[in-house]
């Protein structure tokens, strides 16, 4: 089962292994705070694609196809969660409200349960 979850929500039993998928760190939260089992920048689109979407120079369809272009490159770390989906829950997380819909680790689910 994947699962996805702003990293700021409280931790739950039912998280499973909680993958952060920010290319950025973020700032003031500990590493057992978050109680990750791994952090996968390559996961996160690129410093590239965030700047153009943060600035407002693309739409959301066209962050989406890039993002998803992207992911080509790593077929190996969506497969490998895709497997550990199919054996528990993993919980993605990034920086965005769990209700933005404008947010890449909707998008890397969908990839995972593609993979599945």
């Amino acid at each position: 089962m994947v699962k996805t979850k702003c990293l700021y929500d409280p931790i739950e039993q039912s998280d499973g292994d909680r993958i952060l998928v920010t290319r950025y760190w973020p700032r003031g939260v500990s590493k057992e705070r978050l109680s990750i089992t791994d952090w996968l920048r390559n996961l996160a689109p690129s410093k590239e694609l965030l700047k153009d979407w943060k600035k407002h120079t693309i739409t959301w369809q066209e962050y989406t196809v890039r993002y998803r272009k992207e992911m080509r490159d790593q077929q190996a770390a969506i497969k490998d969660s895709a497997d550990r989906a199919r054996n528990g829950t993993i919980t993605l997380l990034c920086f965005e409200q769990e209700d933005e819909p404008y947010c890449h680790r909707h998008l890397h689910k969908e990839l995972v349960e593609k993979a599945q």
